[in-house]
């Protein structure tokens, strides 16, 4: 048999689509494994695997069973509860087409975010998650369920936690002081980059998270934001939907308006930008403070993550908060004013790169 060059290793990466927050943290995660001399493959469903698809033209994509949940009320732990049999079937499905895809793909390995059904003894698998304990408003129920969270993490070889192994950190209680013995901290990971951009914007909003939230809050802020300029003629303002596939660019007056950008786009707007109003989620928190931004923060509501996020950052002075109900831009423009944002001491990009490094050496 003739000698030819060796083979790649191919690592399979499953982000859980629900918003573009686990989709856009595996950017780094991605582009780290291609700087080792990984083939990535690439699965999930819906936008998440749409963008994905435009940030890497030239991967393998495979679609993943979708979890499909909706949001029927503002109770976001009943919405979860009373859809707990179909996401449940979604993972038994997604369990099965892994072990396929293993075979199929010859994979080595899988790194999944948040995707519990991607399990398999086949191969070494990693989970991330930032949330290693749940956030749930009934203290009976938080119990149950981070019990049972940390059962199945377990199963895994591994898990990455996207934060900073001490103080200061960005998922507080979230993602610390727990017990796991397979749990390892990866640093900060975000799609952008700091860069020198002129300040070409006042205030920057930038939109995402599931519907219909994200459509209420566009239709508020536009709203907001026309009555702002009428008072304050002379200020500059972008305004991204986070809509993905939808790249349409629109002025309405003094507002530069794109339904979507890819992320070399969104992270030159983004720099150019003063201030940015946007969701608590943790992946959009991972790009504030990599492009050291102040920012307005209006969590999901009932989503008790994000709004365990956003009331830690304001207890810490980092960035002003208000729920999505309350929120008056002029007065939270005024109130942000004493906030400091954040700051450079998130920038650890090497803790990434060893323990990728560490991983892929346990590969056969």
């Amino acid at each position: 048999m003739k000698k030819g060059r060796k083979q790649k290793k191919r690592v399979l990466v499953a982000p859980l689509n629900w918003g573009l927050g686990h989709a856009t943290r595996c950017i780094p995660i991605i582009n780290e494994l291609q700087s080792q001399g990984v083939e990535v493959i690439i699965a999930s469903d819906g936008n998440a695997l749409d963008f994905l698809k435009k940030e890497y033209p030239k991967l393998v994509f495979v679609k993943l069973p979708a979890y499909n949940v909706t949001y029927k009320t503002s109770n976001m732990t009943w919405n979860i509860a009373s859809q707990s049999l179909k996401i449940a079937f979604a993972m038994f499905r997604e369990f099965i087409v892994l072990q396929r895809l293993i075979k199929q793909f010859d994979v080595k390995a899988v790194i999944v975010d948040n995707r519990y059904g991607c399990w398999t003894w086949q191969v070494p698998v990693v989970f991330i998650t930032h949330q290693v304990k749940i956030k749930i408003p009934n203290s009976f129920l938080q119990y149950i369920t981070n019990q049972v969270n940390r059962f199945v993490l377990q199963l895994f070889d591994k898990v990455w936690i996207p934060d900073l192994p001490n103080e200061p950190n960005l998922a507080g209680d979230l993602a610390h002081h727990h017990s796991l013995r397979n749990a390892f901290y990866i640093g900060v990971l975000s799609r952008m980059n700091p860069l020198p951009i002129e300040q070409k914007y006042d205030i920057g909003i930038v939109l995402s998270g599931p519907e219909p939230q994200r459509t209420y809050l566009e239709i508020k802020l536009l709203k907001e934001i026309r009555e702002y300029i009428r008072k304050h003629p002379n200020i500059d303002i972008l305004f991204v939907k986070g809509k993905v596939g939808k790249q349409e660019k629109a002025f309405d007056g003094n507002v530069e308006i794109h339904g979507y950008l890819t992320s070399k786009e969104l992270n030159e707007k983004m720099a150019a930008c003063n201030l940015i109003i946007t969701r608590s989620g943790y992946s959009t928190i991972m790009d504030l403070v990599t492009i050291n931004k102040k920012a307005i923060l209006i969590p999901t509501p009932s989503q008790t993550e994000q709004e365990y996020l956003a009331d830690l950052y304001q207890q810490q002075g980092m960035f002003y908060t208000a729920s999505q109900s309350e929120f008056e831009l002029e007065e939270a423009l005024t109130k942000s004013e004493s906030y400091h944002g954040c700051s450079d001491v998130f920038q650890q990009k090497t803790l990434l790169e060893e323990e990728i490094k560490s991983f892929l050496s346990t590969l056969l």
